[in-house]
Parts: structure tokens; sequence; C-alpha cells
């Protein structure tokens, strides 16, 4: 018969003993017999699967020789009798199924001794540093451009405000509230932004040289704004514009650069997309010019001058205006509260991002109420320490880059870790090479939990190029991994509390698979969690 139009089954005449499916015409009888044989395929593969189950339910007895399943069966009848006192057919039966368990398995894991340490960056992790950044950050530009003085006399701000700790001491109370509203806003803006400031993984971006160059498109703009929004209301226009009556007004800019009707100042949404274009071009256009030897100016790229005068102002860290104040849960990371006695904890470690803030890092610990007794193998320069009172509490502190950290965590005090200036060392080489140094420590018992929580989102993922390419296990409810012949576990975290991560940066560490969102309450319970052994139980 001829083939069916729509491809389907077409029954013929009985004389012609032929059967068409699907179109294509062959013999009854070996269509029958096709038939049948799939009809035996299921059959076979489901008799497979139930042997193999039933080979890995008993020992895999149905694929070894009678002789040496009869064998099998006699040593698991003997255990049964052995470890069951019951004689009841039913518990003999079950005894007869359970394979013994290696003796040493239990006896590895009693033994094996697990040790947590962490790694917490300061910025953002236990300080609130925004608006001592951003206040460095102005002094630091106008030292790098002498000019935006008077765009800030313009703008109605005194600029020898940020000339020093000398002219803020001595002026203190000669500031009312106008003064510091007058500048107020420069500051906030600045502090809200600083999820582009403080975020990076270089030297260049730990230092925070990026706030310095936002400080002069920030100035610029509202310069060529000419005060038209000025004195702006609502919850956006009040926190990031100045007031009407301290800043520059439209009608009284007479010189300099007009903007163009129907502009304005970015928002602090279209600072953040679009900075890193931003960036470069203020670098190009605003240069750093100076007087060369034979009299003529040289222009120059103001990165390395950016560079040099936020060092300086680190290392100035007698200033009690760019002291940063401490986050809420520093204190019960710091300190171990056990009963009537307080002591140093001795897992955690503190990450600088840059060498340069070690005195301002440890006038942020002396602020604490602490003599501090410092041993370092970096250069410090005098941050403020005083000599010890006979009442005064003392806290050892040690100091060390990352080849340190292993060789002074024994020491009962504080560990701060900073990267390596002469290798220009960024922030995820210094966590590799401490992990590293902390596995190479390790004894054969121990096994190391090492939690990495930093506020620079691309730290953590430059961290994720070390680690295992496998997917992390969950431990404990948090993605960790397992890095490949080593004795230690890593778990990457971003913290929540910290003020330098955006929303958006908040996002994309939740969607990766490699990282943590972790909040106050978690790292708390992790870092004061303690093991009790069954010695102390006793």
């Amino acid at each position: 018969s001829p083939p069916s139009p729509t491809g389907g089954l077409i029954l013929a005449p009985r004389s012609a003993s032929s059967l068409a499916c699907f179109g294509m015409p062959f013999d009854a009888q070996r269509c029958g017999s096709m038939m049948s044989l799939m009809v035996m395929i299921p059959v076979v593969i489901l008799a497979s699967a139930t042997a193999f189950a039933s080979a890995t339910t008993h020992g895999r007895s149905a694929f070894v020789p009678s002789s040496q399943r009869q064998q099998h069966n006699a040593v698991h009848r003997s255990i049964a009798a052995s470890s069951f006192t019951s004689t009841t057919a039913r518990s003999g039966r079950i005894a007869t199924l359970r394979r013994p368990s290696p003796p040493t398995l239990l006896r590895s894991t009693l033994n094996e001794h697990r040790e947590d340490i962490f790694l917490l960056s300061i910025d953002g992790t236990l300080v609130s540093s925004n608006r001592s950044r951003s206040w460095m950050a102005v002094r630091a530009a106008l030292k790098v451009w002498p000019n935006l003085r008077s765009n800030m006399v313009a703008l109605g701000i005194d600029p020898t405000i940020f000339d020093g700790e000398e002219r803020i001491a001595a002026n203190s109370m000669d500031h009312d509230d106008a003064d510091e509203s007058s500048y107020e806003w420069l500051l906030q803006k600045l502090s809200a932004l600083a999820s582009i400031t403080q975020q990076g993984n270089s030297a260049d971006a730990m230092l925070g040289c990026d706030a310095v160059l936002l400080v002069r498109v920030l100035l610029e703009e509202q310069m060529l704004d000419g005060g038209r929004s000025n004195g702006r209301g609502g919850k956006y226009g009040g926190k990031f514009h100045p007031s009407s009556s301290n800043a520059l007004l439209a009608d009284d800019n007479d010189g300099g650069e007009r903007s163009k009707v129907g502009s304005r100042p970015l928002t602090v949404g279209e600072l953040y997309a679009n900075w890193h274009e931003l960036r470069d071009v203020t670098r190009t256009r605003y240069p750093f010019v100076e007087e060369g030897s034979d009299g003529k100016m040289k222009r120059k790229d103001p990165l390395p001058e950016i560079r040099e005068c936020l060092k300086e102002q680190f290392r100035d860290g007698q200033s009690e205006v760019i002291v940063p104040s401490w986050q809420s849960l520093a204190h019960d990371v710091l300190f171990d509260y056990q009963g009537e006695s307080i002591g140093l904890r001795q897992n955690a470690v503190l990450l600088l991002g840059h060498d340069a803030q070690i005195p301002l890092a440890l006038r942020s610990l002396y602020s604490l109420g602490y003599h501090l007794d410092v041993d370092s193998d970096l250069e410090v320069p005098d941050y403020g320490n005083t000599a010890r009172s006979g009442d005064e509490k003392s806290m050892k502190v040690a100091v060390s880059t990352a080849d340190g950290v292993a060789r002074r965590r024994p020491t009962n005090g504080l560990l701060l870790a900073a990267p390596d200036a002469e290798r220009e060392e960024t922030h995820s080489a210094m966590i590799r090479r401490i992990i590293a140094e902390l596995d190479d420590a390790t004894q054969k018992d121990i096994r190391r939990n090492i939690f990495v929580i930093h506020s620079s989102l691309e730290v953590l993922k430059e961290c994720k190029s070390f680690l295992t390419e496998d997917a992390p296990m969950l431990s404990h409810g948090l993605r960790t991994c397992y890095p490949p012949h080593t004795k230690s576990s890593v778990t990457l975290c971003l913290p929540k509390w910290a003020d330098n991560i955006h929303p958006t940066q908040r996002n994309d560490g939740e969607m990766d698979p490699w990282l943590n969102l972790i909040s106050e309450e978690q790292l708390l319970e992790l870092i004061s969690a303690r093991i009790v052994t069954q010695a102390s139980l006793a």
C-alpha cells in the first residue's frame, strides 16, 4: 500500500502479508520479533538494576563466587553473634545485613583538632572610616591642586578648615553650625560614594586615591552649576547640595565658567555608574602642575602626588580629626569575655589596606583606652602612644607582612598584617600568602577553617582564583572551599553591615556561588564559638 502522507500506521490487505510502519514497509514476522525484543530490554535492565542494588546493600555479595559468598556470610554471622545479645530470628537477620565500620574512622574523627582563624579587613568591617577618609581626601586635593581653594571660597567653604590639626584645634570653638553646614554636603556625598572610592584590590585603591579625584569632580561640577542647585530641599537635595545661605548663588557667579541651561551636578547613582570613565577623564583634564628647574611650569600625572599626600596623612596618626570610629561589634571581635576577665582573641588577624595605614590603625587601638606594646617587623612612625601609667591596661600588638603571620600568631596579642610595599602586593595576593603560610605551619592532626571577611567585593572575587575550581560545599550554612593539597578550608564572606558597600555589590556577592553574605550575629557566633572536649566535661 502507498505510504501515509502523515507518516502514520497503515494496515494493508491480508494477501499482501506486509506491514508498513511509519511509511517504511517490512515483513510482519520480523516486526513481531522486534516488538518482542523491545519488551525484553526493559526487563533485563530492571533485573540488572535490582541485582546491583542488592549487591550494594549486601556488601556486593551478588557478584562474587559462591565460595567467597559463603565465607562472607560466615563473617557476618560471627559479627552478629558477638554484637547482639538477642536470640530472636529478626535481630539475627538484621545483623547479617550490617557491615562492620572501620575501627579507625571514629578514632581519627575524635583526634582531629579543628581551629578557626578569621582574616578581617579593618575598613568597613571593624571601623566606619567613610567620614575620616573623606576628610583626608579633601585635604589631599587641596595640596595637589592649590587653585581649588578659590573654588571652595566661591562655594562658601572656608578652606583653612582642612589645613590640618593645628588649625582645627585652635579654632574648634570658633566653628559654629553654619561653618560646618557649608562643607557637610561635600563630606556626605563623598561618604555616600565610598563604595567606589574604597573598593579595589590594588595599593592605590586601598589607599583611597580615587576619593581625591572625586573631590575635584564634585567641586568643579558645583562651580559649573553656578549655584542653581543650592538650597534644594528634600531627602536628596538637602543632603548632597550646598545650602543657599553658605554657598555661591547663581547671581553671584560673575567670573569663571558657567554651565549651560538645563545642566546639573551628577547624582550619586550617576557617579557610581560612570565612575571608571569619569576617573580617567579627571586624571587627564586636571594634571599636577609644578615649576621645573628651568622655571617653566610642567604638567604631570596627579596620581603619584595624590599617593604621597595620602601616605603623609596616614602616617600623621596623631590627628584626632581623621581617626575612624569603631563598629559596634568590634569589641566583641577583638576581646574575649570570660567571666570577669577580658582578654584578646587569638583567632583574629586584622588586615590593613596599605602599610602607610599602620600609625592610624595603632592610633585607633590606642583610643580604646589601652597602652600599646607594639612589636613590628615594619617601620612604625609615631602614633601618639604615651608612657604607660600605673593602672593603665596594656595591649600587645604585633605588626607584620604575610610572611610573619604564622610566626607571630602564637604570641598573646593582636596581630596586624599589611601588604608588602616592596612587592607592590595586592590585597588578594597578601591573603593568598597568609593562607599558604598558615597551611605550612599546620600540624598533621590539625585542620584549619580560615574565614576571610572583607568589605571589598573585588578582593573577594580575586581570592577565588587561587581556590579550587570545584564549586564550594555547604558547611554550617556557609559556602566553603577546600583547596587541593592543603589542610585548610577557606570561606569568603562579604559583611552586610559595612557602610562602604553598594546594594548592587551585596546582590553580586549573594549571587556568587563562592561568596557568602554574613551578618553581625553570624560573625559573632562563629568567632566566639568554643569546642568543648571530653576532658573538660569530666
